[in-house]
Formats: C-alpha cells, structure tokens, sequence
C-alpha cells in the first residue's frame, strides 16, 4: 500500500481499507482475481478513502462501518477508472499498462461492472441508508457526466461552464461524496456535514484542474502517461480553453479535432503554445481559488490533528506534480 506521509495518523485505517479490498476481490476464478488485485495494486494513494477516514473523525464513529465506506468510494473510484480508460482508448495509467492491453473490450466494461457492484455490496455493509443514497446519487452523477462527454459532439468549441460542470462530475462529486458520507456515518449535525462536503467539492474541483494543468506542463516519467492525452483523445480543458479566451488556433485545432493529417504535431505545437502562455497561471489560480475556499469551509470544525490533514491534503493536492 502505497499512502501519502501526511496520512500518518489514520495508517492503521487505511490499512484495514486495503485488507476488505483486497478480500473483496479475493474470487474463486483465478483470472478475474488476478485481474481485480492488479487494478488495486496499480498505485492509487488512497485519498478518497482517506477522506472518508478524516471526515468521521469528529464526532464518535464505529470503525466496522467507516471502513467498508471508505472501502466502497475506493472500488467505486477505480471501477470508473476502468470504463474511463476503455471510453478513451488509453494504454497507460499511473505509468502501468491499462485493462485495454491485456483484454477485449467486453471483457473490461464487465471487470468495470463487477467492481461496481462490489463497491455497491461494501457500500450497503454500513447499513445506513442515507449513505447509500449519497453513493447512489455520485454514481449516477459520474455516469451523466461521462455520457455528456460521449454525446458532445462540439469538439474544441466547449465553454467553460461546460468544463466546470463536467468537472464536478467526472472528480468533485466523489471527492465531495467522501467527505459527506463520512462525516454523517459519524453521527455529525447538519453543519459539519456541510462543511466537509464543502471541503470535498473544492478540493475535488481544484484537483482536476491540477490533473487538466500537468497534461500540458508535467513530466511524462512522472505522470506515467504521455503529455497532450486529454487533446489526443479530444478533451479540452481549462488550460487551454483560457488559452483560446485571447488566441485563435483554429487551424491547428480543426486539425487535431477532425485527425488531420499532421494530428501528432498539431497536437505538440498547441500543447507548446499553450505551455508558454498565461493560461497555465490563469489555470492555477483557478485551482488555488478552490482550495482556499474549501480549506475556509474547515474553519467552524473542532482544531484536532484530523482537521490539520485536511489542510495540508488541500495544499499537497495543489502543489502535486503528477
């Protein structure tokens, strides 16, 4: 298990999440297993989970419950990764080989669906309804946004109200749905319960836009996947919509949108423009605007050690490079 240091004060949390992954996947056929476990082990750190773990932190919490939650926004984060992964033809992911290389399309969309399910079944091991309408209520929001996606047929001409919408649905919600939910399995009144979600959306928000800045401007090695993917698989994102907000590249992104000929360099040449533009700035302090707004939020809950990993997540998830 591969964890963040600042999580050093919920290690023994995290580590009893990572044994009922684990055992969720431990199934007799002997592929399947294979496959469920490398999807596991392939070097997610956990945040999700983790922030399920902080958010119950505040008022008293049964662990027996927090921990298949915590377990349940885990499975449920990597099985959309999966159908991402397919959705956008990718072979590679946190530098490690996709499900796309090693098995058929059918295959992988059910490996997906049974991941889901397996969220679905951890999720109902809290027993508390609320929660489960908060985990049911996040899927259906990630599925609209992947299908808004798919049913887009406005390549590069995507607004900004666009992307913010899809960003909240594709990375926020679950982020916010973490917090949320492991705040009420707790027990929390009503204000906490905001405040947490609140957090959870705005650090959500700026964590993809982090993720949307480093396709342009990260190292590959790092990032385990190539620079420009999301152009390569025809996404925009804030950087470069802020880039088009004073440039006009039309010729280069009709290129790119209708695969051209020259795709390839079209796609280099505007990741290089857009690298050396003010985008990238505007871009960051898009991300920096959420996560003062969700470290704020914070400010009515009890001092204790758990609301400082908040914090300092918020500011890690910021400043990250990959």
């Amino acid at each position: 298990m591969k964890t963040l240091s600042l999580f050093e004060p919920i290690i023994p949390e995290l580590q009893a999440v990572e044994k009922t992954l684990h055992d969720a996947v431990h199934v007799e056929q002997t592929q399947l297993r294979e496959t469920l476990s490398y999807l596991l082990d392939s070097g997610g750190k956990r945040i999700r989970p983790a922030m399920v773990i902080l958010s119950s932190k505040f008022h008293e919490h049964d662990e027996t419950r927090v921990t298949p939650l915590a377990a349940a926004v885990e499975m449920l984060h990597t099985a959309t990764l999966v159908h991402d992964d397919l959705l956008d033809g990718s072979l590679l992911r946190r530098g490690n080989a996709t499900l796309n290389t090693r098995l058929n399309a059918g295959a992988v969309i059910l490996v997906g669906d049974y991941l889901f399910a397996q969220a679905a079944d951890l999720a109902a091991a809290t027993e508390s309804v609320p929660v489960v309408n908060i985990f049911a209520e996040t899927l259906m929001t990630i599925c609209q946004g992947e299908l808004r996606h798919a049913f887009n047929q406005d390549g590069w001409r995507r607004t900004k109200e666009d992307y913010f919408l899809s960003t909240y649905s594709k990375t926020a919600s679950l982020f916010a749905a973490s917090a949320e939910a492991g705040a009420l399995l707790s027990g929390a009144p009503t204000a906490v319960v905001r405040a947490l979600r609140e957090y959870g959306l705005n650090v959500g928000m700026a964590f993809q836009i982090v993720d949307d800045i480093l396709d342009f401007v990260g190292d590959e090695a790092e990032m385990g996947k190539p620079i420009g993917s999301d152009l390569r698989q025809g996404t925009v994102t804030l950087p470069l919509l802020l880039f088009l907000d004073e440039y006009d590249e039309s010729a280069l992104l009709e290129t790119i949108f209708e695969y051209g000929e020259g795709r390839e360099e079209a796609i280099a040449a505007l990741v290089e423009l857009v690298r050396g533009s003010p985008s990238i700035d505007l871009a960051r302090e898009e991300a920096r605007r959420h996560t003062v707004k969700g470290k704020e939020a914070l400010g009515s809950l009890a001092p204790n050690r758990y609301r400082q990993v908040l914090l300092d997540l918020a500011d890690y998830l910021l400043g990250r490079r990959r």
